[in-house]
Protein backbone atom coordinates (compact mmCIF):
# COMPACT_ATOMS: atom_id res chain seq x y z
CA UNK A 1 0.00 0.00 0.00
CA UNK A 2 1.71 3.48 -0.98
CA UNK A 3 0.55 5.03 2.65
CA UNK A 4 2.51 2.01 4.33
CA UNK A 5 5.30 2.07 1.50
CA UNK A 6 5.81 5.95 2.27
CA UNK A 7 5.84 5.75 6.20
CA UNK A 8 8.76 2.93 6.06
CA UNK A 9 10.39 4.59 3.07
CA UNK A 10 10.52 7.59 5.24
CA UNK A 11 11.82 5.96 7.77
CA UNK A 12 14.51 4.92 6.23
CA UNK A 13 13.93 0.97 6.12
CA UNK A 14 13.42 0.11 2.79
CA UNK A 15 15.89 0.92 -0.64
CA UNK A 16 13.42 3.09 -3.28
CA UNK A 17 14.10 0.10 -5.69
CA UNK A 18 12.11 -2.34 -3.71
CA UNK A 19 8.69 -1.33 -5.43
CA UNK A 20 9.70 -0.03 -8.96
CA UNK A 21 6.79 1.85 -10.28
CA UNK A 22 5.56 0.05 -13.75
CA UNK A 23 4.25 1.74 -16.63
CA UNK A 24 2.98 -0.03 -19.11
CA UNK A 25 3.41 1.56 -22.74
CA UNK A 26 1.66 1.26 -26.39
CA UNK A 27 1.87 -2.33 -27.74
CA UNK A 28 4.02 -1.02 -30.44
CA UNK A 29 6.63 -0.94 -27.54
CA UNK A 30 7.19 3.30 -28.63
CA UNK A 31 8.35 5.60 -25.86
CA UNK A 32 5.61 7.20 -23.50
CA UNK A 33 6.69 11.06 -23.50
CA UNK A 34 6.33 13.02 -21.13
CA UNK A 35 7.34 16.90 -20.78
CA UNK A 36 6.84 18.65 -17.19
CA UNK A 37 6.73 23.00 -17.46
CA UNK A 38 8.39 23.30 -13.86
CA UNK A 39 9.79 26.17 -12.02
CA UNK A 40 11.26 24.11 -9.50
CA UNK A 41 13.81 22.91 -12.17
CA UNK A 42 14.79 26.90 -12.26
CA UNK A 43 15.84 27.30 -9.05
CA UNK A 44 18.79 26.12 -6.39
CA UNK A 45 19.78 24.60 -4.74
CA UNK A 46 16.64 21.95 -5.14
CA UNK A 47 16.08 21.63 -9.09
CA UNK A 48 18.88 19.44 -8.92
CA UNK A 49 16.85 16.96 -7.20
CA UNK A 50 13.95 16.98 -10.30
CA UNK A 51 16.25 15.90 -12.70
CA UNK A 52 17.39 12.88 -10.35
CA UNK A 53 14.17 12.00 -9.56
CA UNK A 54 13.18 12.13 -12.90
CA UNK A 55 16.98 9.88 -13.91
CA UNK A 56 15.53 7.25 -11.49
CA UNK A 57 11.77 7.09 -12.72
CA UNK A 58 13.52 7.23 -16.23
CA UNK A 59 15.58 4.14 -15.69
CA UNK A 60 12.75 2.44 -13.46
CA UNK A 61 10.48 2.69 -16.03
CA UNK A 62 12.44 2.38 -19.76
CA UNK A 63 9.37 2.74 -21.94
CA UNK A 64 8.57 6.36 -20.36
CA UNK A 65 10.58 9.61 -21.41
CA UNK A 66 10.81 12.75 -19.07
CA UNK A 67 11.78 16.17 -20.72
CA UNK A 68 11.97 18.68 -18.01
CA UNK A 69 11.16 22.39 -19.22
CA UNK A 70 12.98 24.59 -16.80
CA UNK A 71 11.20 28.12 -16.59
CA UNK A 72 10.32 30.71 -13.75
CA UNK A 73 7.78 30.87 -11.56
CA UNK A 74 6.89 34.22 -12.57
CA UNK A 75 6.82 33.35 -16.61
CA UNK A 76 4.90 29.88 -16.28
CA UNK A 77 1.33 31.33 -16.30
CA UNK A 78 1.90 34.03 -19.31
CA UNK A 79 3.92 31.16 -21.35
CA UNK A 80 0.74 28.78 -20.62
CA UNK A 81 -2.04 31.42 -21.75
CA UNK A 82 -0.46 31.73 -24.74
CA UNK A 83 0.23 28.07 -25.90
CA UNK A 84 -3.77 27.34 -25.10
CA UNK A 85 -4.26 28.71 -28.43
CA UNK A 86 -1.78 25.39 -29.95
CA UNK A 87 -2.17 23.24 -27.57
CA UNK A 88 -0.39 20.06 -29.37
CA UNK A 89 2.80 22.20 -27.63
CA UNK A 90 1.19 21.84 -23.56
CA UNK A 91 2.96 20.43 -21.55
CA UNK A 92 2.10 16.74 -19.68
CA UNK A 93 2.32 18.21 -16.52
CA UNK A 94 3.51 22.36 -15.07
CA UNK A 95 4.30 23.69 -12.21
CA UNK A 96 1.31 25.60 -10.07
CA UNK A 97 0.36 26.93 -7.33
CA UNK A 98 -2.93 28.05 -5.07
CA UNK A 99 -2.82 31.58 -6.00
CA UNK A 100 -2.68 30.95 -9.67
CA UNK A 101 -4.54 27.57 -9.94
CA UNK A 102 -7.99 29.55 -10.92
CA UNK A 103 -6.88 31.31 -13.63
CA UNK A 104 -5.08 27.92 -15.40
CA UNK A 105 -8.24 25.99 -14.02
CA UNK A 106 -10.51 28.93 -16.03
CA UNK A 107 -8.79 28.17 -19.42
CA UNK A 108 -9.49 24.41 -19.08
CA UNK A 109 -5.97 23.33 -19.27
CA UNK A 110 -6.33 21.11 -16.04
CA UNK A 111 -7.89 17.72 -15.92
CA UNK A 112 -9.43 16.41 -12.52
CA UNK A 113 -6.56 14.04 -10.86
CA UNK A 114 -9.24 12.25 -9.13
CA UNK A 115 -9.85 10.54 -11.81
CA UNK A 116 -6.21 8.96 -11.16
CA UNK A 117 -5.44 8.93 -7.44
CA UNK A 118 -7.15 6.40 -5.54
CA UNK A 119 -8.20 6.63 -1.85
CA UNK A 120 -5.19 5.34 -0.56
CA UNK A 121 -3.27 7.90 -2.30
CA UNK A 122 -5.54 10.55 -1.53
CA UNK A 123 -5.01 10.15 2.24
CA UNK A 124 -1.58 10.57 2.20
CA UNK A 125 -1.53 14.00 2.27
CA UNK A 126 -1.41 16.13 5.54
CA UNK A 127 -4.71 18.19 6.41
CA UNK A 128 -6.05 20.92 4.33
CA UNK A 129 -3.35 19.90 1.35
CA UNK A 130 -5.84 18.39 -0.90
CA UNK A 131 -8.86 20.94 -0.23
CA UNK A 132 -6.33 23.78 -0.95
CA UNK A 133 -5.75 22.06 -5.05
CA UNK A 134 -9.52 21.61 -5.55
CA UNK A 135 -11.02 24.19 -7.67
CA UNK A 136 -14.95 23.21 -8.03
CA UNK A 137 -14.28 19.88 -6.91
CA UNK A 138 -11.72 18.93 -9.41
CA UNK A 139 -8.47 18.45 -8.00
CA UNK A 140 -7.05 20.81 -10.06
CA UNK A 141 -3.14 19.68 -9.17
CA UNK A 142 -1.01 17.36 -7.62
CA UNK A 143 0.53 18.97 -4.23
CA UNK A 144 4.44 18.33 -3.80
CA UNK A 145 4.60 21.18 -0.93
CA UNK A 146 2.76 23.66 0.81
CA UNK A 147 4.11 27.43 1.05
CA UNK A 148 2.42 29.19 3.89
CA UNK A 149 3.68 32.77 3.61
CA UNK A 150 5.43 33.75 7.09
CA UNK A 151 7.87 36.12 8.74
CA UNK A 152 11.79 35.01 8.71
CA UNK A 153 13.82 36.81 10.81
CA UNK A 154 16.97 36.99 12.68
CA UNK A 155 17.19 35.43 15.97
CA UNK A 156 20.44 36.47 17.11
CA UNK A 157 19.77 39.94 15.88
CA UNK A 158 16.47 40.32 17.69
CA UNK A 159 18.33 38.97 21.39
CA UNK A 160 21.02 41.56 20.90
CA UNK A 161 18.82 44.61 20.00
CA UNK A 162 16.19 43.60 22.79
CA UNK A 163 13.27 42.62 20.85
CA UNK A 164 10.10 40.71 21.33
CA UNK A 165 8.39 38.95 18.16
CA UNK A 166 5.73 41.55 16.69
CA UNK A 167 2.43 40.78 16.58
CA UNK A 168 0.99 43.99 14.72
CA UNK A 169 1.96 45.80 12.16
CA UNK A 170 3.02 48.67 13.78
CA UNK A 171 5.51 46.11 16.20
CA UNK A 172 6.84 45.18 13.21
CA UNK A 173 7.45 48.75 11.90
CA UNK A 174 9.31 48.91 15.29
CA UNK A 175 11.26 46.01 14.92
CA UNK A 176 12.34 47.07 11.25
CA UNK A 177 13.64 50.65 12.23
CA UNK A 178 15.41 49.08 15.34
CA UNK A 179 17.21 46.73 13.07
CA UNK A 180 18.09 49.22 10.73
CA UNK A 181 21.46 50.69 10.85
CA UNK A 182 24.91 51.12 10.13
CA UNK A 183 26.93 48.94 11.25
CA UNK A 184 30.31 49.84 10.47
CA UNK A 185 30.27 53.22 11.05
CA UNK A 186 30.96 54.52 7.98
CA UNK A 187 27.89 57.28 7.75
CA UNK A 188 26.11 54.62 5.36
CA UNK A 189 22.94 52.41 6.19
CA UNK A 190 24.22 49.07 5.47
CA UNK A 191 21.84 46.38 7.34
CA UNK A 192 17.74 47.06 7.01
CA UNK A 193 15.43 45.75 8.65
CA UNK A 194 12.99 44.00 6.30
CA UNK A 195 14.24 42.12 2.88
CA UNK A 196 10.77 43.87 1.24
CA UNK A 197 9.91 41.93 -2.38
CA UNK A 198 9.19 45.41 -4.30
CA UNK A 199 9.35 44.30 -7.58
CA UNK A 200 5.94 44.77 -9.53
CA UNK A 201 5.92 40.70 -10.65
CA UNK A 202 4.19 37.49 -8.92
CA UNK A 203 6.65 37.27 -6.00
CA UNK A 204 6.06 40.60 -4.66
CA UNK A 205 2.38 40.84 -5.31
CA UNK A 206 1.86 38.10 -3.56
CA UNK A 207 3.38 39.51 -0.65
CA UNK A 208 1.49 42.62 -0.74
CA UNK A 209 -1.83 40.94 -0.96
CA UNK A 210 -1.25 39.07 2.01
CA UNK A 211 -0.10 42.24 4.31
CA UNK A 212 -3.55 43.09 2.84
CA UNK A 213 -5.45 40.23 4.10
CA UNK A 214 -3.54 40.04 7.43
CA UNK A 215 -5.82 43.55 7.88
CA UNK A 216 -8.91 42.71 7.14
CA UNK A 217 -8.98 43.37 3.57
CA UNK A 218 -10.35 40.93 1.05
CA UNK A 219 -9.70 42.67 -1.99
CA UNK A 220 -12.47 40.60 -3.64
CA UNK A 221 -15.27 38.87 -1.97
CA UNK A 222 -18.06 36.56 -3.65
CA UNK A 223 -21.85 37.60 -3.46
CA UNK A 224 -23.61 34.93 -3.35
CA UNK A 225 -26.86 36.64 -4.07
CA UNK A 226 -25.93 38.03 -7.26
CA UNK A 227 -23.26 35.30 -7.48
CA UNK A 228 -20.61 38.15 -8.85
CA UNK A 229 -17.43 38.55 -7.52
CA UNK A 230 -17.21 42.57 -6.28
CA UNK A 231 -14.39 44.56 -4.74
CA UNK A 232 -13.67 43.95 -1.11
CA UNK A 233 -10.81 46.78 -0.05
CA UNK A 234 -12.19 48.33 2.70
CA UNK A 235 -12.30 51.59 4.18
CA UNK A 236 -9.02 52.02 5.19
CA UNK A 237 -6.99 50.86 2.23
CA UNK A 238 -5.47 54.31 1.50
CA UNK A 239 -4.01 54.10 5.22
CA UNK A 240 -2.92 50.35 4.07
CA UNK A 241 -0.91 51.06 1.03
CA UNK A 242 0.68 54.16 2.87
CA UNK A 243 1.58 52.25 5.90
CA UNK A 244 3.62 49.90 3.02
CA UNK A 245 4.93 52.15 0.67
CA UNK A 246 6.05 54.58 3.35
CA UNK A 247 8.69 51.27 4.93
CA UNK A 248 10.48 52.70 1.63
CA UNK A 249 9.64 55.87 0.74
CA UNK A 250 9.67 57.68 4.52
CA UNK A 251 11.26 55.60 6.83
CA UNK A 252 13.83 53.42 4.84
CA UNK A 253 13.55 49.93 6.68
CA UNK A 254 14.00 48.59 3.44
CA UNK A 255 16.87 48.03 1.03
CA UNK A 256 17.63 50.96 -1.74
CA UNK A 257 16.54 50.29 -5.56
CA UNK A 258 12.98 48.51 -4.45
CA UNK A 259 11.39 48.45 -7.31
CA UNK A 260 14.56 46.26 -8.49
CA UNK A 261 14.36 43.65 -5.73
CA UNK A 262 12.54 40.17 -6.65
CA UNK A 263 12.51 37.27 -4.37
CA UNK A 264 15.74 35.82 -5.31
CA UNK A 265 17.77 39.34 -4.61
CA UNK A 266 15.51 39.89 -1.27
CA UNK A 267 16.70 36.12 -0.07
CA UNK A 268 19.95 37.01 -0.95
CA UNK A 269 19.99 39.86 0.77
CA UNK A 270 18.63 38.40 4.39
CA UNK A 271 20.75 35.79 4.06
CA UNK A 272 24.15 37.61 3.71
CA UNK A 273 23.10 39.64 6.81
CA UNK A 274 21.45 42.82 4.82
CA UNK A 275 18.18 42.73 6.14
CA UNK A 276 16.45 41.28 9.16
CA UNK A 277 13.24 40.16 8.50
CA UNK A 278 11.53 38.48 5.95
CA UNK A 279 7.99 37.85 4.53
CA UNK A 280 8.05 34.38 2.50
CA UNK A 281 7.37 31.07 1.96
CA UNK A 282 9.64 28.55 3.89
CA UNK A 283 12.05 28.57 0.12
CA UNK A 284 14.07 31.27 1.71
CA UNK A 285 14.82 28.83 4.43
CA UNK A 286 16.68 26.58 2.01
CA UNK A 287 18.04 29.76 0.14
CA UNK A 288 19.61 31.19 3.49
CA UNK A 289 21.30 27.70 4.50
CA UNK A 290 22.83 27.08 0.96
CA UNK A 291 24.24 30.48 0.98
CA UNK A 292 25.32 31.30 4.44
CA UNK A 293 25.56 27.60 6.83
CA UNK A 294 26.67 30.15 9.75
CA UNK A 295 23.19 30.91 9.25
CA UNK A 296 21.72 27.69 10.76
CA UNK A 297 20.92 28.37 14.66
CA UNK A 298 20.34 32.14 13.92
CA UNK A 299 17.14 32.02 11.77
CA UNK A 300 13.52 31.61 13.60
CA UNK A 301 10.41 32.82 12.23
CA UNK A 302 6.79 34.04 13.03
CA UNK A 303 3.27 34.46 11.83
CA UNK A 304 2.22 37.02 9.50
CA UNK A 305 1.57 39.92 11.63
CA UNK A 306 -2.08 41.40 12.00
CA UNK A 307 -5.45 40.10 13.43
CA UNK A 308 -6.42 37.88 10.30
CA UNK A 309 -4.69 35.43 8.51
CA UNK A 310 -2.41 36.57 5.57
CA UNK A 311 -1.82 33.59 3.67
CA UNK A 312 -3.34 30.41 1.60
CA UNK A 313 -1.46 27.32 2.39
CA UNK A 314 -0.30 27.37 -0.72
CA UNK A 315 -0.17 23.99 -1.87
CA UNK A 316 2.40 23.93 -4.96
CA UNK A 317 2.66 20.96 -7.25
CA UNK A 318 1.95 20.10 -10.92
CA UNK A 319 -0.93 20.27 -13.11
CA UNK A 320 -2.05 17.31 -15.54
CA UNK A 321 -2.81 18.99 -18.45
CA UNK A 322 -6.48 18.32 -19.80
CA UNK A 323 -4.94 18.01 -23.55
CA UNK A 324 -2.38 15.54 -23.11
CA UNK A 325 -3.05 11.73 -24.29
CA UNK A 326 -4.29 9.29 -21.84
CA UNK A 327 -1.62 7.16 -21.89
CA UNK A 328 0.95 10.18 -21.42
CA UNK A 329 -1.42 11.37 -18.42
CA UNK A 330 -1.15 7.75 -16.80
CA UNK A 331 2.64 7.89 -16.87
CA UNK A 332 2.90 11.31 -15.79
CA UNK A 333 0.28 10.61 -12.54
CA UNK A 334 3.26 7.69 -11.74
CA UNK A 335 5.89 9.97 -11.84
CA UNK A 336 3.93 12.29 -9.43
CA UNK A 337 3.89 9.41 -7.03
CA UNK A 338 7.30 8.53 -7.15
CA UNK A 339 8.20 12.23 -6.73
CA UNK A 340 6.66 12.31 -3.72
CA UNK A 341 7.79 8.62 -1.95
CA UNK A 342 11.17 7.81 -3.81
CA UNK A 343 13.55 9.85 -1.24
CA UNK A 344 13.60 8.68 2.40
CA UNK A 345 15.99 11.50 2.97
CA UNK A 346 13.00 14.20 1.54
CA UNK A 347 16.36 15.77 -0.03
CA UNK A 348 14.02 18.35 -2.43
CA UNK A 349 12.25 19.34 0.29
CA UNK A 350 15.40 19.91 3.27
CA UNK A 351 17.32 21.29 0.28
CA UNK A 352 14.51 23.53 -0.84
CA UNK A 353 13.16 24.67 2.92
CA UNK A 354 9.78 23.66 1.25
CA UNK A 355 7.35 21.62 3.55
CA UNK A 356 6.30 18.37 2.55
CA UNK A 357 2.68 17.80 1.69
CA UNK A 358 2.26 14.63 2.91
CA UNK A 359 1.08 13.70 6.76
CA UNK A 360 4.51 11.79 6.90
CA UNK A 361 6.99 13.80 5.05
CA UNK A 362 5.56 16.69 7.80
CA UNK A 363 7.24 14.67 10.73
CA UNK A 364 10.63 15.19 9.30
CA UNK A 365 12.90 16.23 11.78
CA UNK A 366 14.29 19.10 9.53
CA UNK A 367 11.43 21.33 10.13
CA UNK A 368 10.96 20.55 14.14
CA UNK A 369 13.11 23.56 14.73
CA UNK A 370 12.55 27.35 15.35
CA UNK A 371 13.25 28.46 12.23
CA UNK A 372 9.93 26.80 11.02
CA UNK A 373 8.14 27.03 13.81
CA UNK A 374 6.54 30.34 12.64
CA UNK A 375 5.15 28.38 9.46
CA UNK A 376 3.46 25.04 11.62
CA UNK A 377 2.01 27.75 13.30
CA UNK A 378 0.28 29.30 10.95
CA UNK A 379 -0.52 25.97 9.47
CA UNK A 380 -1.80 25.10 12.98
CA UNK A 381 -3.63 28.35 13.11
CA UNK A 382 -5.71 27.74 9.96
CA UNK A 383 -5.24 29.21 6.91
CA UNK A 384 -7.86 31.27 4.61
CA UNK A 385 -9.52 29.15 1.94
CA UNK A 386 -8.15 29.19 -1.76
CA UNK A 387 -9.22 32.28 -3.26
CA UNK A 388 -11.07 30.66 -6.35
CA UNK A 389 -11.13 33.80 -8.05
CA UNK A 390 -10.08 33.63 -12.01
CA UNK A 391 -9.54 36.70 -12.27
CA UNK A 392 -6.63 36.84 -9.65
CA UNK A 393 -3.88 36.98 -12.21
CA UNK A 394 -5.17 40.55 -13.39
CA UNK A 395 -6.04 41.76 -9.24
CA UNK A 396 -2.63 41.02 -8.32
CA UNK A 397 -1.19 42.84 -11.34
CA UNK A 398 -3.42 45.90 -10.33
CA UNK A 399 -1.63 45.62 -6.87
CA UNK A 400 1.48 45.70 -7.96
CA UNK A 401 0.68 48.36 -10.32
CA UNK A 402 -0.31 50.70 -7.44
CA UNK A 403 2.40 50.18 -5.09
CA UNK A 404 5.08 50.22 -7.88
CA UNK A 405 3.84 53.77 -9.04
CA UNK A 406 4.17 54.98 -4.91
CA UNK A 407 7.57 53.39 -4.60
CA UNK A 408 8.87 54.85 -8.16
CA UNK A 409 7.09 58.43 -7.39
CA UNK A 410 5.06 58.82 -10.20
CA UNK A 411 1.80 58.46 -8.11
CA UNK A 412 0.81 59.77 -4.78
CA UNK A 413 -0.96 57.09 -2.50
CA UNK A 414 -4.13 58.71 -2.75
CA UNK A 415 -3.62 58.87 -6.76
CA UNK A 416 -2.31 55.04 -6.60
CA UNK A 417 -5.55 54.08 -4.64
CA UNK A 418 -7.78 56.16 -6.96
CA UNK A 419 -6.72 53.90 -9.76
CA UNK A 420 -6.45 50.90 -8.19
CA UNK A 421 -10.05 51.06 -7.19
CA UNK A 422 -11.22 52.68 -10.93
CA UNK A 423 -9.50 49.14 -12.50
CA UNK A 424 -10.65 47.00 -9.90
CA UNK A 425 -14.62 47.66 -10.84
CA UNK A 426 -13.19 47.69 -14.81
CA UNK A 427 -11.74 43.88 -13.76
CA UNK A 428 -14.67 42.63 -11.94
CA UNK A 429 -17.55 44.47 -14.52
CA UNK A 430 -15.40 42.47 -17.47
CA UNK A 431 -14.90 39.14 -15.40
CA UNK A 432 -18.80 39.04 -14.72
Amino acid sequence: MLKKTMAVALAGLMSVSAFPLQVSAEESGDKVDITIMCAYASEDPHGQYVYEYADKFMEENPNVNIEIQAISSNDIYTKLAAMVTSPDDLPTLFFTSADQAPTLYDLGLMDDLNNYLDEETLGTFANGVTEACTLDDTLAFYPIDVQPLAMLYRTDRFEEAGLDVPTTWDEFLECAKALTKDSDGDGEIDQWGFSMVGSNNSSGQSRFMSYLWSNGCNCVSYDEDSETWKADLGDNILDLVSFWTDMNNEYGVVPTGITEVDYATAANYFSMGYTSMMLTGSNAIGVAYANNPELKGKIGSFPIPGEHSGTMLNAEGYALCSYAEEEEKKAAVDFLKFFTNNDSELMFWQSSGKIPATVEGQKAEYITGEDYKGYLETIEAGCIPPVNFAGISGLKSLLGDAYAAVFSEESTNEEAVETLEEELDTLLEDYN
